[in-house]
């Protein structure tokens, strides 16, 4: 209990000794005023479910490294090494679902290249909390510098969790990645989550559940009377009354419900019906706002009630994956290459084909291979050049075909 009976954390209503239920008008001041928008990420009944599924899914690619040549796989690739065990307590899924969870909830997710003093290849890959970053003020200003100079700004030191961890790191050693675009920001290291946009439906969920709870608490209640009119009663009458009925009825040890009396008395209950407060309609209104501004389709994830076929959730499920979290990953490899591969033949790349919903989408990409075949087979049979087919069919026009193989002939012996 909190000062003059208010909590001032969570939850956001409070119940005093005589039993009243009130809010807390402090109750999200926290989040309201500093933003902590990751503190809402990890503590809402129907965000931070929505977002653990976004970055479970995220956390299922499949990577690797190659030559940028020969587009064949590097074996045992040091820096592939690093990726599947960044550091001493995660492997690859578990930074990979941290990074994505806390890019959507701070609106920026932060890597941390950790480097042995004197060595420029790191020894650990860590995700850091961006609201733990504060920022020098020069990079507020002079960020439309040439290339050489903007790689010197790189050299500027950041503090990171000044009151615990006391960090000082160096641009160079960090990597950023984007959820929002932060075009409006004088310091391009800074940017706003995506859920600050929804922050009021958030807010009412917590709301809406908090008050179902002070519902259940406090509902059945009676109302008992006398059927004569009268003067109300006095405070010590009024107490003694409840006193003798507490002590004497209702559900406690060797009490009975039942009243065997004489007197003139009205019973009356005053229970309130969950379904007239509109709960379930207010959480499928917030969920559906919550939902669609994570992307998230309503036939893979919903609260609805509504039903999809299996195949329709599948092609939903496949086209999220192509169209949402493939674009992410790029994202995150093309920031990855930019930092750890930019002088070298190598890159990283990455898949969601390894995947068992993918399947159906191997099909048809396989089926799709097999009509270029077909197609390129039958303009080399026509007499088109074999350039003009290659490139007309989709393929490289630089491939050197190979002669088919002769077919084998089968004879068939028959004896009399």
């Amino acid at each position: 209990m909190g000062i003059f009976g208010l909590n001032w954390k969570f939850p956001i209503w409070t119940r005093n000794r005589d039993g009243q239920n009130f809010y807390d008008i402090v109750a999200y001041n926290n989040w309201i005023e500093s933003g902590d928008t990751l503190s809402m990420a990890e503590n809402h009944p129907l965000l931070t479910p929505a977002l653990l599924f976004k970055a479970k899914i995220f956390s299922q690619a499949e990577l690797g490294v190659v030559n940028t040549t020969t587009r064949k796989n590097v074996p045992n690739d040091n820096f592939l090494k690093l990726l599947n065990k960044p550091n001493w307590y995660q492997t690859l899924p578990d930074l990979l679902e941290e990074l994505d969870f806390s890019t959507i909830a701070n609106g920026i997710g932060v890597l941390y290249a950790k480097k042995t003093i004197g060595m420029e290849i790191p020894n650990s890959l860590y995700c850091l909390n961006y609201g733990l970053f504060e920022f020098p003020e020069e990079l507020k200003k002079g960020n439309f510098r040439n290339m050489s100079k903007g790689d010197k700004r790189l050299d500027i030191v950041v503090k990171y969790d000044k009151n615990n961890e006391d960090l000082d790191i160096k641009l160079k050693d960090l990597l950023f990645f984007y959820d929002v675009p932060n075009t409006s920001r004088r310091n391009k290291f800074t940017a706003v989550s995506r859920l600050t946009g929804i922050r009021q439906t958030l807010l009412n969920t917590c709301d809406s559940e908090k008050a179902k709870n002070i519902i259940i608490k406090s509902n059945g209640k009676e109302l008992i009377t006398g059927s004569k009119e009268g003067f109300g009663l006095k405070a010590d009458e009024k107490e003694k009354v409840q006193r003798d009925w507490n002590d004497n009825y209702g559900l406690g040890f060797g009490r009975s419900r039942g009243i065997i009396t004489n007197a003139a008395i009205k019973w009356q209950s005053m229970h309130v019906i969950m379904r007239d407060l509109g709960h379930e309609e207010s959480i499928k209104g917030d969920a559906a706002i919550i939902f669609a501004a994570m992307h998230l389709p309503m036939d893979v994830y919903s609260i609805s009630g509504g039903k999809s076929t299996y195949k329709n959730a599948n092609q939903s499920l496949i086209s999220y994956i192509q169209n949402e979290t493939q674009p992410t990953l790029n994202s995150f490899i093309t920031t990855i290459n930019n930092h750890f591969f930019a002088d070298s033949n190598r890159e990283l790349v990455g898949t969601y084909e390894n995947m068992p919903v993918m399947l159906e989408f191997k099909s048809v990409k396989y089926n799709g291979i097999v009509s270029q075949i077909g197609a390129l087979n039958a303009m080399i049979t026509a007499g088109f050049p074999m350039e003009m087919s290659l490139e007309t069919c989709g393929f490289d026009k630089t491939i050197k075909l190979l002669p088919p193989e002769p077919k084998e002939e089968v004879t068939n012996n028959q004896s009399s």
